[in-house]
């Protein structure tokens, strides 16, 4: 007998009354109950032919016994089997991309856009993207994945929506299809609905992958003192000659071919394309094969600088697409949430889309050497971001673990106090002015409650990022102004700052803030200053500070909620930038009145780089004495103001950045240490 089939079995029928326990080891049993069967079928031969109640309730007994118990097998398998078609799929794609690699030595745009003569040229911008979207990815690909003749049918010459297209986009091509998308369907094709006029509905098959487009930051405009983009997207459209351009910072633009070889990151740990679910009905344009937009065949905007982070981001408000109120309108807020497609119905713009699928846990993803990997949901999204960026320096990802890293993600570890003094060092401290003439104020020791929400945000702390008490258990000196340009040429030989005279209209812009430097070349000034002979002569080093110590130095050691607004108060003089319009310009050091500390502009001028490393996870787990950020990340914290979310943006984390990337609107201020005698 099968070990499944292991139990107790209760068979009664009229004087037969059988109790027996088998399985596989009580062969006996099995024999007896065996034999009380054919007895009963001898009475039953007498007294009546065919089949008796008795046998057809001990065969219906048996098959729903086998159902019940083999229905979870059969489900699990036929899920690792289209999951292992999903895979293959994507090894498919992935070969069909190294293929047109070394034909034309460039990537394939994520898609063509074009302007007819007359219209805007800000395409992103178009709702009548069926007139402007050409070629994608996708249908580059094609006579690399067996579908030559399906390529040669396609006009490069007319857009995506023209009739005689209508073959290709109504294509249900299998190299598209991941058989687990229980939404992926001749039923719920896509169906561009805002033509006016049209003889036919123009339809769309669905497809089940997208290229990486990047995990940049979505927003466009630029930067600004108010919200620092941290990792920007490109947005070129020159109105002379009708040029458009669009590029993130992952493989594939809008009218832009890459070259792999131009990358910083290595080829097996970054992303090239992702799987998409169908879109939850024919309005929803999520999950199109041959529509080059984002959410239909391109994954966009899904970094940490944004609200769509990682694999299934199931917050109400993940992605940005064109057609949302109208999901919402139709299946309802909450049916919308709960199928694990969420997005913003109050914006209509294709803008954020994120890697989705039906598996249980995560997302398969092939990276540019086509390998497949399983990414888990719950990755760190810290490597989520870097690892679908071009610009990551090779080395970063470039580890034995790294697919360990992909499948789980390791709980917050305390960093280690490294070149600190000890607690009970310091005492009392005066004011300082060093070498250089950098002035820095002391900072008392005392404790607070860090990660208030501002009064006037629009809602309280998110549930991962708490409130919670913090002990700063020393004084401190904490530099009275951001380093400026001026000083930030004489430790390190140049000046990298975006604001020069130039650009500011100011005869110097020495005294400014320095800006436009990476967190690597902050910690470096560090370590530089702390090695001129002046300043090793007076025993002092320098380093950038926790962001404990600068959230408790920009609240000056209270724990009161700042009363925040978006729009600028005209009477305001704390020159205070964090998510306020207009956003101020940035000015000389000192251009705003002095905390209760005697800090200068530490809620105006430029955003400020931190120690720490970034896991929003952080402040649940993080000890109530001195914390100083997760042990190992990707992602450095920048500060700018009492708390890191602002508003409706509490979920979006846009001045966060790579240790190696820089913003014109992110410098730093630095801690000096002095060091006790010998």
């Amino acid at each position: 007998m099968a070990p499944f089939l292991s139990g107790k079995v209760i068979v009664r029928h009229h004087r037969l009354e059988t109790l027996l326990n088998w399985n596989e080891h009580t062969p006996h049993r099995w024999s007896v109950f065996q034999a009380a069967i054919r007895r009963h079928q001898k009475r039953s031969v007498g007294r009546r032919g065919g089949i008796g109640v008795f046998e057809l309730l001990l065969v219906l007994l048996v098959m729903t016994l086998l159902g019940l118990l083999l229905a979870p097998a059969v489900v699990h398998l036929r899920e690792v089997a289209r999951r292992q078609t999903c895979t293959s799929r994507l090894h498919q794609i992935g070969s069909a991309l190294e293929s047109y690699l070394s034909s034309y030595r460039r990537l394939p745009p994520a898609a063509i856009w074009r302007s007819r003569p007359g219209q805007s040229i800000a395409l992103h911008a178009s709702k009548r993207f069926e007139r402007t979207t050409h070629e994608n990815w996708a249908i580059s690909l094609l006579p690399f994945l067996n579908h030559a003749d399906l390529a040669k049918k396609y006009d490069t010459n007319l857009f995506i929506g023209h009739s005689r297209h209508q073959e290709i986009r109504e294509s249900n091509l299998t190299e598209f299809t991941c058989p687990s998308d229980s939404l992926h369907s001749v039923q719920n094709r896509y169906i561009f609905s805002e033509v006016e006029g049209a003889a036919a509905p123009i339809c769309f098959a669905r497809g089940n992958y997208g290229i990486n487009g990047g995990t940049h930051n979505p927003r466009w405009g630029g930067d600004s003192a108010s919200a620092p983009l941290g990792d920007r997207s490109e947005l070129i459209m020159d109105l002379e000659i009708g040029e458009f351009r669009m590029l993130g910072n992952g493989i594939a633009g809008f009218n832009a071919a890459l070259d792999p070889d131009t990358f910083e990151n290595g080829r097996s740990t970054l992303v090239a394309v992702e799987e998409l679910r169908a879109g939850l009905s024919p309005g929803d344009l999520r999950g199109v094969w041959a529509l080059g937009q984002i959410g239909s065949s391109v994954t966009w905007g899904h970094g940490i600088a944004g609200d769509d982070c990682g694999p299934n981001n199931n917050w109400e408000r993940a992605d940005d697409i064109i057609g949302c109120a109208k999901l919402h309108k139709s299946l309802g807020k909450e049916a919308v949430l709960n199928s694990g497609m969420p997005c913003v119905n109050y914006i209509d713009s294709n803008d954020q889309a994120t890697s989705r699928s039906q598996h249980l846990g995560g997302v398969n993803v092939v990276f540019l050497d086509g390998r497949v990997r399983f990414v888990a949901d719950q990755v760190d999204p810290s490597l989520w971001h870097v690892m679908h960026s071009r610009q990551t320096p090779a080395a970063t990802l470039s580890v034995p673990n790294f697919a360990q890293q992909l499948q789980e993600r390791p709980i917050v570890a305390e960093a280690a106090n490294t070149n600190r003094q000890d607690s009970n060092t310091y005492g009392e401290i005066e004011p300082i002015i060093n070498s250089i003439g950098m002035k820095f104020v002391p900072i008392p020791s005392g404790k607070f409650t860090m990660g208030i929400p501002d009064v006037g945000n629009g809602g309280g702390a998110p549930p991962e990022c708490p409130p919670h008490d913090v002990s700063i258990p020393r004084n401190f000196l904490l530099g009275k102004y951001e380093v400026t340009q001026e000083q930030f040429l004489r430790v390190a030989g140049r000046n990298p700052s975006h604001h020069t005279p130039e650009r500011t209209n100011s005869v110097s812009t020495a005294s400014f803030p320095v800006e436009s430097v990476s967190w690597v070349e902050a910690n470096q000034f560090c370590r530089d200053l702390s090695d001129l002979p002046e300043e090793k002569a007076a025993r002092r080093s320098y380093r950038l500070p926790t962001e404990a110590e600068w959230e408790y130095a920009c609240r000056a050691g209270q724990s009161l909620a700042y009363h925040w607004r978006s729009v600028r108060d005209p009477q305001d003089d704390s020159g205070e930038n964090a998510g306020v319009r207009p956003p101020l310009p940035i000015a000389p050091t000192g251009s705003y009145r002095a905390n209760r500390f005697g800090l200068h502009d530490m809620r105006g001028g430029v955003w400020e780089w931190c120690s720490d490393w970034f896991d929003r996870r952080y402040y649940g787990h993080s000890p109530e004495t001195d914390p100083r950020g997760p042990v190992s990340g990707y992602i450095k914290v920048v500060r700018g103001g009492d708390w890191t979310f602002v508003g409706e943006t509490c979920r979006i984390n846009y001045p966060m950045m790579a240790p190696w990337k820089s913003s014109p609107f992110v410098g730093f201020r630095v801690i000096c240490e002095p060091q006790k005698a010998e």
